[in-house]
């Protein structure tokens, strides 16, 4: 039976104006709240959140203080970058990740964190391992139960294979970016017994838009949202649909992260785990139509 239980609600949309099609804004601490428990209690077990989401972490501690349910939902937090911070001493490294973790169980009023992810795929490696050290260390004094990275390419996940020492990660897969699928990476993870959490199924709000409306940076987007458009009007499945169900039925993913701003947005997800996957002809037409995407589209970070 298909229901909330592998959707995992974004957050990032409650603390801060996230998304490149997002025109509604930031819902106030109030709406917030009403969204995350109509989450909870629609089966959702799991939410995602960040100190680098404005206020998030301190919005879900608060709204889940005062919610009445059996199973409080998993909650995903991640540690702010350390090697972009520009500390100069180890102990000054080491107070700052001390420091965040406190912080984030405090705002999420928590005695532990369910699990705590490195937001900046560069610390594996940073002053050789030493950020690495402090989470395993951590989750061995039962501080965080799990811990993981948030990744953005390839050879962030090959560094992760490496290492060998993480539960779970944070991937992006979407109709457009389909490179750990190619590459076998996915596989590799699932086969790993490794916890993968995907993100950007709608690409940050990039694949619902209109082509027409693209902002300069993005133009060399407008082709393959065309194609998309085309291929949707073909097939009679709307765009939101078919990125939503591409995403879904992928062998090995734990959750989907979804972003929403109002419970009206999270009703049309929940709807969605209800339809019947896509046909195995049409992954294939997918497949081939989305081979050639540069990577300044499916990389938000290059789209600044």
């Amino acid at each position: 039976m298909r229901n909330g239980s592998k959707l995992m609600l974004g957050t990032a949309q409650l603390g801060t104006k996230y998304g490149i099609a997002n025109v509604a804004g930031m819902p106030s601490r109030q709406k917030s709240c009403e969204l995350i428990k109509y989450a909870v209690t629609a089966g959702i077990g799991y939410l995602d959140t960040a100190p680098g989401y404005g206020e998030s972490e301190k919005m879900i501690g608060e709204c889940l203080k005062h919610l009445n349910v059996d199973n409080k939902p998993v909650i995903v937090t991640k540690l702010p970058s350390v090697q972009t911070s520009g500390f100069k001493t180890e102990e000054e490294r080491n107070n700052f990740v001390y420091s965040s973790i406190f912080s984030s169980l405090d705002n999420l009023k928590l005695s532990a964190l369910d699990r705590c992810l490195l937001h900046d795929p560069m610390d594996m490696n940073y002053q050789n391992g030493e950020i690495i050290n402090i989470l395993r260390d951590l989750k061995q004094r039962r501080i965080i139960h799990k811990i993981g990275v948030s990744v953005y390419n390839p050879q962030d996940i090959e560094m992760y294979l490496n290492l060998g020492c993480f539960d779970s990660i944070q991937v992006p897969i979407n109709l457009f970016d389909q490179r750990l699928i190619r590459n076998g990476m996915l596989e590799q993870l699932s086969e790993k017994g490794i916890e993968i959490f995907v993100r950007s199924i709608y690409l940050q709000g990039l694949l619902l838009m209109a082509p027409e409306h693209l902002p300069d940076q993005l133009k060399q987007a407008k082709k393959p949202l065309e194609r998309l458009a085309k291929y949707s009007e073909e097939t009679g499945i709307s765009i939101k649909e078919l990125s939503f169900l591409f995403v879904r039925d992928l062998p090995g993913v734990s959750k989907i992260i979804i972003g929403c701003e109002t419970i009206d947005q999270l009703k049309d997800n929940l709807k969605m785990m209800e339809l019947p996957p896509l046909k195995k002809e049409m992954i294939k037409e997918i497949n081939q139509l989305f081979l050639d995407i540069p990577i300044k589209i499916i990389d938000p970070r290059m789209w600044k």
